[in-house]
């Protein structure tokens, strides 16, 4: 099982994203093997849409809905995957829980993350589904992701492994 989380024009596109993570964009190419090399082994793939207002986004009503689009490539290569909206950092308890009863928890199911920001919604994102998931291998895939600075990707990949989270 794969998770996309927030791959979207405001925090991937550096140019016009209010949120721009640096370098997200370097990620896309790699990103959508991965969803390839997914899709080859029959897994299913989620991607999270963050719904984020900004108090101060004085966009129009379009630019407001672009940022809240996939990040160009992305979308042909999620069309036919599942959208998980968000309102925070991590998917809600219910959808959680919609996951859990739709899979079997087991020791054989991986569940793996790309996407950014590492030290804010990714970790997010993985903790929810570890909590869901016990049995579950839960896999951060640390060259698919971006934090908001270096320092910071790498400091979460260190608590991410003090959580039982393996890092790839």
């Amino acid at each position: 099982m794969l998770f996309v989380i927030d791959m979207q024009n405001d925090f991937v596109d550096e140019e016009k994203g209010v949120l721009s993570v640096k370098n997200a964009e370097k990620l896309v190419p790699k990103i959508i093997q991965e969803i390839k090399e997914q899709e080859k082994k029959g897994e299913p793939i989620y991607y999270t849409l963050n719904q984020h207002e900004l108090e101060d986004d004085e966009r129009s009503d379009e630019e407001k809905k672009w940022g809240l689009e996939l990040f160009g490539p992305l979308k042909g290569a999620l069309k036919k995957h599942h959208a998980l909206k968000k309102n925070f950092h991590s998917i809600s308890p219910e959808d959680a829980e919609a996951l859990r009863n739709q899979y079997e928890d087991d020791p054989d199911r991986i569940i793996e993350f790309v996407g950014v920001e590492t030290n804010v919604c990714v970790l997010s994102n993985a903790i929810m589904l570890h909590n869901s998931f016990p049995l579950a291998t839960i896999s951060v895939l640390k060259d698919l992701c971006a934090g908001s600075t270096e320092e910071l990707h790498s400091e979460t990949l260190d608590v991410v492994k003090s959580l039982k989270i393996e890092i790839h």
